[in-house]
C-alpha cells in the first residue's frame, strides 16, 4: 500500500468507526464498532499484531483500575447509597427548587470525583430524573446538569476519569501529586460551570416544589449494616489511594481490596449475589481496547511525531501554551470523542517530553472540553441515552448552542487557574 493510500484508508477506517460508535446501527453496543475498527486496522496491515498487543499492554494498569472502580461503584450501588444521597439532597432543599439544583450539582461533583464520571452518568442520572419527575419539576435542566457535572467534575482525582488514569499512569503521577495540582482548577471549573448553568436555566427552574411526596432517606436503604460498611470502606479506600505509593502499591490494588470487603459484606447481608458479576459494564473493556488499537493506526501515520516536534519548540509552562494544549484537545474531543483524542495527545506528550503543566492542561481539554457535541464523551452519550429512555429528550441543537459559548469560558477559566496553581508551586 502506497503512503498516500495508507493515509486515506487509515483515516476512512477511523472516521467510519467513530460514526458507527455515535449512530449505533441496530442499537449495537459501541464496543462492537471499536473492535471492528481495530480488526480492520489489523486486517489491512495498518497496525501490526505486535503493535496492537503493545498498545493494549501499555494501558494495562488503567484497565485494571477501571475494572476495580466499576466493581466498587456497583457494590456501593447495592447499598442504596445513591438513592439515599439524592433524596437527602432534595429534602435538605426544603422546597426551594434553586437549592435543589445546587444540591444536585454538588452531589454530582462528589460522586464523579469519588466514583468516576461514568458512575454519575449511569447511576446518579436515573435517580435524579426519578426525583424531579416525582416533584413535577422540569427534567431538561437536570439532564444537562448531569452531563456537564459528569465531565467537568472529573478533574480532581486520577480515579474520576479514564483519561486521568491513562495520563497518571503514563506520566508516573502519584495519587496525591495529581490531586494537589488539580484541586484548584477543579474548584474553578465547578464554580464556573454551576454559575453558567444557573444563569442559562434561570427561567426554567421554578422557585419552589412540594417535597411532601419524598420518602425518608432511610427507607431506600435495604440493609443498614451493609450501608454503613459501604460508607466506612469508601473512606478507607480514599485514604488508601493517597497512601498506596508509600507501600509501592498501585491504586487499583486498594480499590480491589475495598471491592473484596464489600463483596463479602454484601454476600453476608444478602445484598450481593454472584450474578452481580454480570451487571458490571464489561463492554467498556473491548470498547477501550478497540480504541487503543485504532489510535495506534493513526499514530503510525506520523501524526504524533509532527505534533511532538511542534510542541517541543514551544515555551513550556506559559499560559498561552497551556491554553493551546487545552483548546486543541477540547476541539479534537468534540470531533472524535475525548478518549481517542486523549490517547493521541498522550503519545504526543510522551514523545515531546512535555512539561507537567502542558500534560495537565491537555487533561483539562479532554475532561472539561468535550461538552459541545453530544458525542464528545461517552458519559454525555450515556446521560442523554438514559434520559431518552425515561422519555426526557434534550434537543441536540440546544445542547450544542449551550456548549459553544459555555465550554470555552469553562476551559479558559480552568486553565488560568491551573497556570496560577503551577506558578504558586514553583
Amino acid at each position: 500500500m502506497t503512503g498516500i493510500a495508507r493515509i486515506v484508508v487509515t483515516l476512512l477506517v477511523f472516521a467510519a468507526m467513530l460514526v458507527l460508535v455515535v449512530v449505533r446501527p441496530r442499537r449495537w453496543n459501541e464496543a462492537w464498532w471499536t473492535v471492528l475498527g481495530a480488526a480492520a486496522m489489523l486486517v489491512l496491515g495498518l497496525v501490526s499484531p505486535r503493535e496492537a498487543i503493545g498498545a493494549t499492554l501499555a494501558g494495562k494498569n488503567a484497565l485494571l483500575f477501571l475494572l476495580s472502580l466499576l466493581a466498587l461503584s456497583l457494590l456501593v450501588g447495592k447499598s442504596g447509597f445513591f438513592d439515599w444521597a439524592a433524596i437527602r439532597c432534595a429534602r435538605i432543599a426544603k422546597g426551594n427548587a434553586h437549592s435543589l439544583y445546587r444540591n444536585a450539582f454538588v452531589l454530582g461533583a462528589i460522586v464523579t470525583a469519588i466514583f468516576s464520571l461514568d458512575t454519575t452518568a449511569v447511576m446518579l442520572t436515573p435517580v435524579m430524573l426519578a426525583i424531579v419527575k416525582r416533584l413535577r419539576l422540569p427534567a431538561a435542566p437536570y439532564v444537562v446538569l448531569c452531563a456537564f457535572v459528569a465531565n467537568v467534575g472529573s478533574l480532581a482525582l486520577p480515579i474520576s476519569n479514564l483519561t486521568n488514569i491513562l495520563f497518571a499512569d503514563a506520566f508516573h503521577m502519584t495519587f496525591a501529586a495529581f490531586a494537589a495540582r488539580m484541586i484548584a482548577p477543579q474548584l474553578v471549573a465547578l464554580v464556573t460551570t454551576y454559575a453558567l448553568l444557573r444563569w442559562h436555566f434561570r427561567r426554567d427552574l421554578p422557585n419552589g416544589f412540594d417535597g411532601e411526596s419524598l420518602p425518608e432517606p432511610a427507607t431506600v436503604v435495604p440493609n443498614r449494616a451493609y450501608f454503613l460498611v459501604c460508607v466506612a470502606v469508601l473512606v478507607i479506600v480514599l485514604i488508601g489511594y493517597f497512601l498506596a505509593p508509600l507501600g509501592g502499591l498501585e491504586p487499583y490494588v486498594i480499590a480491589f481490596a475495598g471491592s473484596g470487603v464489600l463483596a463479602i459484606a454484601g454476600a453476608a447481608t444478602g445484598r450481593v449475589r454472584i450474578r452481580a458479576v454480570g451487571e458490571l459494564s464489561w463492554d467498556l473493556f473491548p470498547f477501550v481496547v478497540g480504541l487503543f488499537v485504532a489510535v495506534q493506526g493513526l499514530e503510525n501515520l506520523g501524526i504524533v511525531g509532527v505534533s511532538a516536534a511542534w510542541l517541543a519548540h514551544t515555551r513550556p509552562g506559559s499560559p498561552g501554551k497551556l491554553l493551546t494544549a487545552a483548546g486543541a484537545t477540547a476541539f479534537a474531543s468534540n470531533i472524535m470523542n475525548n478518549l481517542p483524542a486523549a490517547l493521541i495527545a498522550r503519545s504526543v506528550l510522551l514523545r515531546s517530553h512535555a512539561h507537567t503543566g502542558t500534560v495537565l492542561a491537555t487533561l483539562v481539554g479532554a475532561d472539561v472540553g468535550p461538552m459541545v457535541t453530544p458525542f464528545g464523551s461517552l458519559a454525555t452519550m450515556l446521560v442523554l441515552a438514559l434520559a431518552r429512555r425515561e422519555g426526557e429528550e434534550v434537543h441536540t441543537g440546544k445542547l450544542v448552542m449551550l456548549g459553544l459559548w459555555a465550554v470555552p469560558v469553562i476551559v479558559v477559566a480552568t486553565v488560568l487557574a491551573l497556570a496560577a496553581s503551577l506558578a504558586v508551586a514553583r
